[in-house]
């Protein structure tokens, strides 16, 4: 399975979420923005778009963002699985004429998060109560219409959201390892500084604590995501057998 993935800045890579959809077969095209203005043509199963310290309406300084709208609405019209995750998640709401704006607070670090009664995703069986899941996002946006909540915490609501049955958004970060987290503490501003002063601590101490969970859970969704792409492929119309994107 041929799998686009939209990465906005280097810092933000598909991590151990890519690695685990790799062991299942999966064939990673990462599209790089800073490298390339346009995606790379080809023919994709499903569609993965990471986060990024930009808007999602900051089209001026990112012309890029209304041409991934425009890949995520062209994939739910296929009926091909997207995941979205933080900004991703953003693009998504969006793509589907929902407003992105700050949240009250800003989440940095693993929050907890608490699956919402009657989200019955494969991914989401027995998932604890209150976990811990990396966040690194001043944003937040509505659900889009027809969306059906799945995950959320006290701090920002919206954490986790099913669009019909192939799109996903995830405003925390699954895909995170030890190493990329880190790397973010580049993105420090003097706002953090001021009012997260021990926050390169405490993101170490955290990922000693909830690292090894976030990636277990990770891997469980890589697992069910990617059921789902083999199983669209499966059911695609001759039509889109081939078509670029």
């Amino acid at each position: 399975m041929d799998i686009l993935v939209v990465q906005h800045v280097e810092a933000d890579p598909v991590g151990i979420l890519g690695r685990y959809l790799e062991v299942r077969g999966a064939w990673l095209h990462t599209w790089l923005v800073p490298q390339r203005p346009t995606p790379p043509h080809g023919h994709y199963n499903g569609l993965i778009v990471l986060g990024g310290p930009m808007n999602a309406y900051e089209d001026n300084d990112f012309p890029h963002l209304p041409r991934v709208s425009d890949l995520i609405r062209t994939f739910h019209r296929q009926g091909k699985p997207v995941l979205g995750i933080c900004l991703g998640a953003q693009l998504i709401a969006r793509a589907f004429g929902s407003p992105v704006y700050r949240n009250e607070i800003p989440e940095l670090g693993f929050t907890p998060l608490f699956p919402v009664a009657g989200a019955d995703e494969p991914w989401l069986l027995d998932y604890p109560a209150g976990m811990p899941m990396m966040q690194w996002h001043f944003d937040t946006f509505d659900l889009p219409p027809g969306a059906k909540l799945l995950l959320t915490n006290e701090v920002c609501q919206n954490q986790a959201f099913r669009l019909s049955s192939n799109i996903y958004g995830l405003q925390f970060h699954p895909e995170v390892t030890p190493e990329i987290v880190m790397s973010w503490m580049a993105f420090k501003t003097e706002w953090i500084e001021a009012h997260y002063p021990q926050l390169f601590e405490q993101l170490r101490e955290q990922l000693v604590s909830h690292w090894v969970r976030s990636a277990q859970f990770t891997e469980k969704l890589a697992n069910a995501w990617y059921d789902q792409v083999v199983a669209s492929a499966k059911t695609a119309p001759v039509s889109q057998q081939g078509a670029p994107q």
